[in-house]
């Protein structure tokens, strides 16, 4: 799909200009938006959505349940603009902070000594490639969605081994920290 397409989603996604300029985050990567992602559509043939057309997001990096694109519109229907946030952080962690993508992992379910959390992180950035040890975890949220501060500081606390976490909604970051 060509750049000018991506561009038409974004702004369908982001239509409300409060929400689309909340990528400002974003402008210093040294490439528009548009030209960072890769968004193309797909008809749907059969099933209830048969004749709609849905609009996917080629990841930057694979997600951990091994899938590489995610739907992020429907004609006439919903979006995920998180996606976008989080498809922009991870190209952000590589090209602006240098991490390599075999170190990042997306929505990865966080152990806690032996259980497995059914809350998974939007993005783990690794200490390297063997993915054993957390440095980073990454919270994407929707724009003007009032949660997700304290689940995500739960989430970082209780993983213990990561050196810092970060949660993004709108311009506003929200740096965690173990509680003393």
């Amino acid at each position: 799909m060509s750049k000018s397409t991506t561009r038409e989603i974004i702004d369908r996604i982001f239509k409300e200009p409060g929400i689309k300029y909340e990528l400002t985050e974003f402008e210093a990567l040294g490439k528009p938006v548009h030209e960072i992602l890769e968004i193309y559509a797909k008809s749907v043939e059969t099933g209830r959505d048969a004749g709609k057309v849905k609009y996917f997001l080629k990841g930057i990096v694979p997600f951990s349940s091994g899938k590489e694109e995610v739907q992020v519109y429907v004609e006439g229907g919903k979006s995920a603009p998180e996606e976008i946030v989080r498809q922009l952080w991870v190209y952000k962690l590589i090209h602006q902070y240098g991490y390599q993508p075999d170190e990042i992992d997306l929505e990865k379910s966080v152990q806690f000594g032996t259980e497995v959390s059914t809350k998974a992180a939007d993005i783990i950035v690794y200490t390297d490639d063997t993915k054993e040890t957390p440095k980073i975890i990454v919270e994407c949220k929707k724009p003007k969605r009032k949660d997700g501060i304290e689940p995500a500081q739960k989430l970082y606390e209780r993983q213990g081994r990561a050196g810092g976490g970060l949660v993004q909604r709108q311009r506003q970051h929200y740096p965690l920290s173990p509680l003393s």
